[in-house]
């Protein structure tokens, strides 16, 4: 019969069907991903740099100049950005029920390779630590800014993960006030620490390195693995076993090893289940929060493989039709 499991880490429960549940290669994408726009009309293409806005950080050959090909990866504002620098981060109220502000903040792109059709599980080892060097530098620039509370980092990979430009790129945003989903994570951990005196996160890697039934990864300094109660199928959580709340304070190694592990982790998941779009988020304290004891940093992956439909909505409780356990073990066994 399904099971009804909690998650401690929201506070909330999940349904996993174990009466509707599919074999782990029930998910592989029939077809890939594939690029419709072509390099010679895309604007994130090398030879195309005027197509974009001037960029704000880049890893370059030695001898280029900003703004021109010669570029391993490039930050740049995003030309159609949700939020902009413009306005003020200040509140407005019109009594009780109204409060707004301006759709104040930044929004960056951070296109991940010159070559159109490559892919974080396809690229070189170098390239990819690039990139998440790119994420280190953009996010730390951001939170040095005071008027920003938090700092959004994402990956839309595919159409079905919300992609329109099928060029390889990351954004990041930095927004005014902690959005909700950060905010409740921050709240529970806080909870379970002053309930328990030890961080929620750093407990949980400890009992499923002991459990061993959902780990698909792990190294000396990162630990990825199946939530006990995902809400989706094959969602991956990847944490370093350091404890660190803030991802802005990662050094330059341990960044280019999580860079390594992802892609390691975004293999099995090519592998496995034939290269399927996807999400992944980081989810880091807010930036005026001292390095707290009790919240620990953290990406999460969310395969495209299933939509969420009526009863989702209607309850907030998700339907996992995959045994976290199996999708565990099938991960771990694909060989990269």
């Amino acid at each position: 019969m399904s099971e009804l499991r909690y998650n401690v880490l929201f506070k909330e429960w999940v349904i996993i069907a174990t009466e509707r549940a599919k074999r782990p290669e029930d998910f592989k994408t029939p077809v890939p991903s594939s690029s419709k726009d072509t390099s010679d009309k895309c604007p994130f293409c090398p030879g195309h740099e005027g197509k974009t806005p001037p960029e704000s950080f880049a890893f370059r050959e030695p001898g280029t100049a900003p703004n021109t090909a010669g570029w391993r990866v490039r930050v740049i504002p995003n030309q159609f950005p949700a939020l902009t620098l413009q306005g003020s981060e200040e509140r407005k109220t019109d009594g009780e029920f109204y409060i707004s502000m301006d759709g104040f903040g930044k929004h960056d792109v951070i296109i991940e390779s010159p070559d159109h059709l490559a892919a974080l599980w396809t690229m070189g080892q170098d390239q990819v630590e690039a990139v998440f060097l790119a994420y280190r530098e953009s996010y730390q620039a951001m939170a040095a800014d005071p008027r920003f509370e938090a700092i959004i980092l994402f990956k839309n990979y595919g159409p079905n993960a919300g992609t329109s430009l099928m060029h390889p790129h990351s954004q990041i945003v930095a927004l005014p006030i902690i959005p909700m989903v950060l905010r409740q994570k921050i709240l529970v951990a806080h909870e379970y620490f002053e309930e328990h005196g030890h961080c929620l996160y750093c407990n949980l890697i400890k009992k499923e390195a002991a459990l061993k039934e959902r780990i698909i990864f792990e190294n000396e300094n990162y630990f990825a693995f199946t939530p006990y109660a995902s809400h989706s199928p094959f969602e991956i959580f990847i944490l370093p076993k350091e404890h660190s709340s803030d991802f802005g304070k990662i050094s330059e190694q341990n960044c280019r090893e999580l860079a390594r592990v992802m892609q390691t982790v975004l293999k099995k998941l090519k592998v496995s289940l034939n290269g399927p779009d996807y999400n992944f988020n980081l989810f880091s304290a807010p930036t005026h929060s001292a390095e707290s004891n009790y919240y620990h940093w953290h990406f999460k992956i969310t395969p495209q493989v299933t939509k969420s439909a009526g009863f989702e909505m209607g309850s907030g409780i998700f339907i996992n039709t995959v045994i976290p356990e199996e999708a565990a073990r099938y991960l771990r066994e694909a060989a990269v």
